[in-house]
């Protein structure tokens, strides 16, 4: 079990690789030209260089992470905080989330230098970050306060039921966990994202005037249209659709409003709604909910196996561990499942921009997402291998050629 454990780890960390060196590789290949007009020479040089840069941390990054995480399970550091969890209390539910909480705390802070790097060293010399020292540790304070107020009550719940439940487990668990994403899905906007951003109603003008317009033809009900303060981390231009009945609302960011005319933002918008028109939130909702039933079967099976943990150096089954374990042998699956994922995804994107063209214009559709393409600094030529594996979104070339052409968006 160790062995193919490693074997697993190591797979999927040269897998990984291969895929980053193809888009790297890729960087240099001829623009197509209906995207060609997206950067200026001297802005495709930066966006090189951006590319080159992060290639390299990303790469950094992800050897450490790898050759850690394989000196902590050949060398006894699992059953060791194991050992220091079990000092600490005798109740087996605290034990579990004691061991959670150090192997956490020890990933945070291995990786927290990387974070820095990112942010105020290569986002910053390429104009992406917005974010103060200050405003960063605020946002790690609050990511962590919310991880131990959720994920303590939350993981010594599921540890109660996996204890006390039985086969009746997986049912339960289930049941918990989709309640769980709906609440996160109708209150996302409305209480998570305020934790973090500002949100304010968009303000009256002619922006407001034509998604007001766009709305009337398309036959949506507006409840909500919010601007994100998103200036203050990031230069980089998003928008959101989240929720479904009268929970839905659409947020812009204060950048794509700033950086697009009323025509392109309407676009967007259009965009947005196209996917609430095709119900893609409850679609991905459902999806969800089958590989939550899939994950839970398989995890059942992980956590009341000891073969697992002996094979590490635990003299019985550890729950904790076997969590653990089970997120890393469980990585080719969920590299499997992402391939059609991420398909179903791209088509629903498709969907959406036709839906964006036919009620708001292909011209200002196109425009919009060439501006995203160059305020972001998408990739213009991603090797097709890596977006078929990984990409939720179609190249931006590609969009463009679909939305040009009628006859290839409907076929998709």
């Amino acid at each position: 079990m160790q062995q193919i454990t490693i074997g697993i780890i190591i797979s999927v960390f040269l897998l990984e690789v291969t895929l980053s060196a193809l888009n790297y590789r890729n960087r240099l290949k001829s623009v197509p030209e209906n995207v060609r007009d997206a950067y200026d020479s001297e802005e495709y040089r930066k966006w090189l260089d951006y590319t080159m840069e992060s290639h390299r941390l990303s790469m950094v990054a992800r050897i450490a992470d790898t050759a850690i995480l394989i000196v902590f399970l050949l060398f006894g550091f699992f059953p060791y905080i194991a050992g220091l969890a079990s000092s600490v209390t005798s109740d087996i539910k605290l034990q579990t989330l004691a061991f959670f909480g150090i192997y956490m705390a020890v990933s945070y802070v291995l990786g927290i230098g990387f974070r820095i790097y990112q942010t105020f060293s290569i986002e910053e010399r390429y104009g992406f970050n917005k974010s103060t020292v200050k405003t960063f540790i605020l946002d790690q304070v609050k990511s962590l306060v919310l991880a131990v107020i959720l994920g303590g009550p939350l993981g010594y719940l599921l540890l109660s039921m996996y204890l006390g439940m039985g086969n009746e487990f997986i049912l339960y668990a289930w049941l918990l966990f989709m309640s769980l994403s709906l609440i996160i899905n109708l209150l996302y906007t409305k209480v998570f994202i305020r934790l973090f951003n500002k949100l304010t109603p968009l303000p009256d003008g002619e922006l407001r005037e034509k998604i007001e317009e766009l709305a009337r033809r398309t036959g949506y009900e507006v409840r909500s249209i919010s601007v994100m303060d998103a200036s203050k981390r990031s230069s980089r231009l998003n928008a959101f659709f989240s929720g479904f009945g009268r929970f839905k609302q659409i947020v812009l960011f204060d950048t794509l409003v700033e950086k697009l005319t009323a025509d392109e933002t309407a676009a967007v918008l259009a965009h947005e709604i196209g996917h609430a028109r095709h119900k893609d939130v409850l679609k991905n909702f459902l999806v969800s909910s089958v590989q939550t039933a899939l994950y839970l079967a398989l995890l059942n099976y992980f956590m009341s196996s000891g073969d697992f943990s002996r094979s590490f150096g635990f003299s019985d089954v550890h729950i904790g561990f076997a969590l653990i374990l089970f997120g890393i042998l469980m990585e080719p699956l969920g590299i499997i499942l992402g391939i059609p994922l991420s398909a179903i995804s791209r088509r629903a994107e498709y969907r959406a921009d036709r839906f964006s063209a036919e009620t708001a214009g292909k011209k200002p559709m196109t425009n919009a997402l060439k501006v995203l393409a160059k305020e972001n600094f998408s990739n213009l030529t991603p090797h097709p291998l890596v977006v078929a594996m990984t990409y939720s979104h179609p190249p931006i070339s590609d969009r463009i050629e679909a939305i040009a052409n009628a006859r290839t968006i409907e076929t998709l």
